[in-house]
């Protein structure tokens, strides 16, 4: 597909999924703000970030936003994730919520990920819970980038699966079940045992390559630093943002064949509720 015809297609679908003025629209838009906040953090402080998963894709295919999607997603190497978690708080400027399993454990924000929220908006998903209290704006995520060795792609996807079950299993809600009961007592044993392995392979081999910590992921494979760095830069929705060195590859060792569009039954939407202005969105009960 020609460039041209790549670009008519993708604002075809922009003006089907998101126009301008939608509140969907407002609530991507919403999300651009947050990003160029947390750019705006970044380069001052000297911090490394890049777009990753559908963000980079969707500034590669589409030159902003996937048409359907509705979050932000980001990445940093570990050492500058921390700083920000250190600065973030008292650099954003006012309006812009950092959320960490520190600050506010009962969101569900956890081990290798925290949010930037933006405060007179809502966004309800999957995970949210209304037993506690905490802040669900729209936010952006912010992935660490964690090193790995080289590992054949199906020893990977072997680790991977089951730090997923293990970790995912302790940090969703489970039914009380004969086999959850089970679980309960295996999956730390295995959990454990892997984490050794794991780590014993990690000794053994250079950590030649980087990608988000095993349990945040859900797919993908890493790719190598020389493709990721230095950085490269990226326009996403009209603005300059952080991107791997070699989008390319970046992109092909997470979805393939990334040009080509997915069927529509994959066509998601995350959220299931959004305001982007809460002063348009309240109503007397």
């Amino acid at each position: 597909m020609s460039g041209v015809s790549e670009s008519i297609n993708s604002a075809e679908l922009k003006a089907k999924y998101n126009p301008e003025g939608s509140v969907f629209r407002q609530s991507q838009q919403a999300a651009l703000e947050i990003l160029i906040e947390f750019d705006r953090v970044c380069r001052s402080n000297n911090l490394q970030y890049w777009l990753s998963y559908g963000t980079l894709l969707g500034a590669v295919r589409h030159g902003g936003f996937i048409p359907w999607d509705d979050d932000v997603d980001v990445s940093m190497p570990a050492e500058d994730y921390k700083k920000f978690i250190e600065i973030g708080a008292s650099q954003l400027e006012n309006g812009y919520f950092l959320q960490t399993e520190k600050n506010e454990p009962q969101s569900g924000v956890g081990r290798g990920i925290f949010k930037i929220r933006k405060d007179n908006t809502f966004y309800i998903n999957d995970f949210d819970v209304f037993t506690t209290d905490y802040h669900r704006g729209i936010f952006i995520d912010v992935f660490e980038a964690v090193e790995y060795p080289t590992l054949a792609k199906p020893a990977f996807r072997f680790f991977l699966n089951w730090f997923q079950k293990c970790f995912g299993f302790f940090h969703y809600n489970r039914p009380l079940t004969l086999m959850n009961i089970i679980r309960y007592f295996v999956f730390p044993v295995i959990y454990a045992a892997l984490k050794i392995v794991f780590k014993l392979i990690c000794i053994a081999r250079s950590k030649d390559r980087i990608f988000s910590p095993m349990e945040r992921l859900t797919y993908g494979y890493p790719t190598l630093k020389t493709d990721m760095f230095p950085l490269s830069e990226v326009e996403f929705e009209g603005h300059k943002f952080y991107a791997p060195g070699n989008p390319d590859a970046y992109l092909k060792n997470i979805y393939g064949d990334y040009m080509k569009m997915p069927p529509k039954e994959q066509w998601r939407i995350h959220a299931k509720f959004i305001c982007p202005d809460l002063s348009q969105c309240h109503h007397n009960l």
